[in-house]
């Protein structure tokens, strides 16, 4: 039995328009054959089969203004509403007084002190993690959180070996990084190591970072190429996924990519996608990004 848990950022339920949301101008073949032919939307924001939930999610928490990142992934790895202990959404990096919350209560270390294996697969450029560990970089909230609970970031050393997944996927930059040696990979095959990984822990996550990047910058073809990419990653972890015994759980933190007719963020709720093992049971426990973690524990923890 193994958890499949995958952030993808700025990823919210958008109307069914092909010039503002991208999931009406890409071809999701894995997402359609999923939810019944559809993809999430305002319009089409529930759905139960046998296998797969998928239900919406707030993520403003009662709080006024635009949700951010920096509050949204502290409540989605942590459980607290972490907009109202600061009085505002904040981001994109953790909000000061949230980092010893973060360090503390945060899911991996959740899962250290239950016994349990775990696994951040991203794996990023060095002098990425040189700067955000540098005088003048700031950990993101999910970085911070594996390293808290004593994980070491993986590099494109890792990539090469196998034993972690480009953080966009498809590896289609790291030549211009000044890694070669470092090729570009189908979206399916990432996917597909992306389960194999997951087969020697009790949890394995990924971050995908740059659907909040095609999201903020409106550009329609990249914003399709980057929903696409996830796609197809889905196409190969189902590959070999077992439902009756593997969950996969889908989540973001805020919407954005969904209406590029804006630059900012959105108040839209985040489509919850959950897929195989107990999904039904999970997906009626879930309503804003506070119960993520919670869930997840209870889950884990009868396991």
């Amino acid at each position: 039995m193994a958890v499949y848990f995958i952030f993808w950022d700025g990823v919210g339920y958008g109307t069914k328009d092909p010039k503002r949301n991208p999931f009406f101008a890409a071809s999701l073949p894995t997402f359609r054959r999923l939810l019944g032919g559809e993809v999430p939307s305002l319009r089409f924001k529930r759905f139960t089969s046998a296998t797969v939930s998928m239900t919406p999610v707030n993520t403003t928490l009662r709080v006024p203004g635009l949700p951010q990142s920096g509050t949204g992934q502290t409540a989605i790895m942590t459980g607290l509403n972490a907009s109202k202990f600061v009085g505002k959404h904040f981001g994109p990096h953790p909000y000061s007084t949230l980092i010893p919350v973060i360090k503390d209560q945060n899911l991996f270390v959740r899962l250290r002190s239950m016994g349990k294996r775990y696994y951040f697969a991203n794996g990023y450029p060095r002098r990425y993690l040189d700067y955000i560990t540098g005088p003048k970089g700031r950990v993101p909230t999910i970085a911070l959180s594996y390293l808290s609970a004593g994980g070491t970031l993986n590099t494109h050393e890792q990539i090469k070996q196998r034993l972690a997944v480009s953080a966009d996927i498809a590896g289609s930059r790291w030549e211009e990084l000044g890694h070669p040696d470092v090729l570009p990979s189908p979206p399916a095959e990432a996917g597909a190591l992306f389960h194999t990984l997951g087969r020697n822990y009790d949890l394995t996550f990924f971050e995908y970072f740059v659907t909040d990047h095609a999201g903020h910058a409106q550009e329609m073809p990249l914003a399709v190429e980057m929903l696409e990419r996830m796609d197809g990653f889905l196409e190969g972890i189902l590959s070999g996924f077992d439902p009756s015994r593997d969950l996969l759980l889908m989540i973001s933190d805020h919407g954005n990519i969904e209406d590029l007719s804006v630059k900012t963020h959105t108040m839209n709720p985040v489509p919850l996608i959950l897929i195989g093992n107990a999904h039904a049971f999970l997906s009626s426990r879930i309503r804003d990004l506070t119960h993520i973690t919670p869930a997840v524990i209870s889950y884990l923890s009868t396991r």
